[in-house]
């Protein structure tokens, strides 16, 4: 058997945002690992991957895993895994998995074998709370084909950090005060491994019920215990969204791509800086939330499960720090921040009338960031003299909020105002007032140009001319 040598360590890696074919990448560049995985009859999971990786040990390619992969979001779930078996026991499948949490965030596995969950508990990755329950810090994903229920439960993606080794199944419980649970199907590896496997009945469904309720605290200790000592990679705000007025590299993949335009992308950048800055997203959950917002997920994909995340209304679990659908901080609570925003309103009376288009901004802007309609008009009327119903007919009369959502219209309404720029270019050394009446009636030039021109009026301020070049270099 001639083995592949890499000298030095490197792992070659096949990319693509296209299915790649995992039989035909092993039988043109790796045919001893295709004879040996004939020889076993070891059964592959999964036919095709977006990303392929040599697994190397002491400079020879003694095995591959493939990833279910997202290039824009560094998100990785593991759906094939092998190693020769003379290679086997030098801790190759732990390597992989920490390297993939050092370079992509935690990933997940695709159905996972009964031994591949017998390695995570090998490697402290995952914890046997009883004889047969399995608690990991590392999700297990179940095509929504392979899911099995007590209920109707449909043709749903089942993720779960749970495992029952005596059914060699995933397990999750949908409802317990109804019995209702999901598990998914033996995988034929295990059934070729594994003589013993229980059948799921019902004296099987009230037993784990009784156990989940007896144990519930622990259960969710067990899994917040293991994800803590993950040495995951998390990503600063500025590494996903990109700093001052730059697109980060994911975002501007998207655009190259032509997955999202230029506006559409600032229009992001700016709503993930306004809720990290609120709190309600973590850097952990940072990438999560900037695919939720590119991918303009309305509803959720999965309905089944009792406990859901209410922002999105997508499955969680107790332990959850944040929702992986949506990416929101499930501890965030935004009475906190609204209380926080009546205490920053001034209450003084004024006879000044502010421009229409100003109130309208400001509001668009608070219904952006999640602040509730009834808080948000409450804080316009408040803090101008603006009542709500002319407000209101500005906003319907030129469509920029509509069935209380901001319409296209509404956001390129905001992206176009004057203080939108005044923001974005740092111009606090001006008076806004002065500018924003510069700014409309110089309407008919580009807006970045009103800004230059305008600022050329101060060029003898040496802090102002470094925002002209700031502003010139952004262009």
């Amino acid at each position: 058997m001639d083995i592949i040598d890499r000298e030095d360590n490197t792992q070659k890696v096949f990319l693509s945002e296209n299915n790649l074919s995992v039989a035909e990448i092993l039988n043109e560049h790796y045919p001893y690992i295709l004879d040996s995985i004939e020889s076993e009859e070891f059964i592959l999971k999964y036919d095709e991957c977006n990303m392929f990786k040599e697994l190397v040990f002491e400079g020879k390619v003694v095995g591959f895993c493939s990833y279910d992969f997202s290039r824009e979001f560094i998100t990785a779930a593991l759906n094939n895994i092998y190693v020769l078996p003379e290679y086997r026991g030098n801790n190759i499948f732990l390597n992989e998995i920490k390297s993939t949490m050092e370079e992509h965030n935690k990933p997940s596995i695709m159905e996972p074998t009964r031994f591949v969950v017998e390695l995570l508990i090998k490697h402290g990755l995952a914890y046997k709370i009883n004889d047969s329950i399995v608690g990991s810090a590392i999700e297990f994903i179940v095509p929504g084909h392979h899911v099995l229920s007590n209920v109707e439960y449909g043709n749903e993606e089942l993720s779960t950090h749970y495992y029952d080794l005596s059914i060699c199944s995933s397990i999750h419980i949908l409802d317990w005060t109804q019995k209702h649970i999901a598990y998914s199907t033996p995988l034929n590896d295990d059934i070729r491994r594994y003589k013993d496997i229980k059948q799921v009945d019902e004296a099987y469904v009230d037993n784990l019920i009784d156990f989940y309720k007896d144990n519930d605290v622990e259960l969710m200790n067990t899994i917040l215990k293991l994800e803590e000592k993950l040495s995951i990679r998390n990503y600063t705000l500025e590494e996903v969204v990109g700093e001052g007025d730059e697109l980060s590299f994911y975002m501007e993949s998207l655009i190259d791509d032509a997955h999202v335009t230029r506006s559409r992308a600032l229009q992001i950048k700016r709503q993930i800086i306004e809720e990290y800055e609120a709190g309600m997203i973590l850097n952990e959950s940072l990438l999560i939330r900037l695919e939720y917002l590119f991918n303009e997920k309305s509803s959720p994909t999965i309905t089944s499960h009792i406990e859901v995340c209410p922002y999105c209304s997508m499955p969680v679990d107790d332990h959850d720090r944040y929702c992986h659908f949506c990416g929101i901080n499930l501890d965030y609570d935004p009475f906190e921040v609204e209380d926080d925003l009546f205490k920053s309103i001034n209450f003084d009376d004024s006879d000044f009338n502010e421009d229409i288009r100003f109130v309208a901004y400001k509001f668009l802007r608070l219904i952006e960031q999640n602040i509730e309609l009834e808080y948000s008009i409450y804080n316009i009327e408040s803090t101008y003299n603006m009542d709500w119903m002319s407000l209101n007919s500005f906003l319907v009369e030129n469509n920029y909020f509509v069935n209380n959502r901001i319409t296209d219209e509404g956001f390129g309404f905001m992206e176009n105002h004057p203080l939108n720029f005044f923001e974005k270019f740092h111009m606090g050394i001006v008076d806004y007032t002065d500018f924003e009446n510069y700014f409309y009636s110089h309407c008919d030039l580009n807006p970045v140009d009103i800004c230059l021109c305008y600022l050329e009026k101060f060029d003898d301020d040496d802090y102002i001319l470094e925002i002209i070049d700031e502003i010139r270099n952004s262009m």
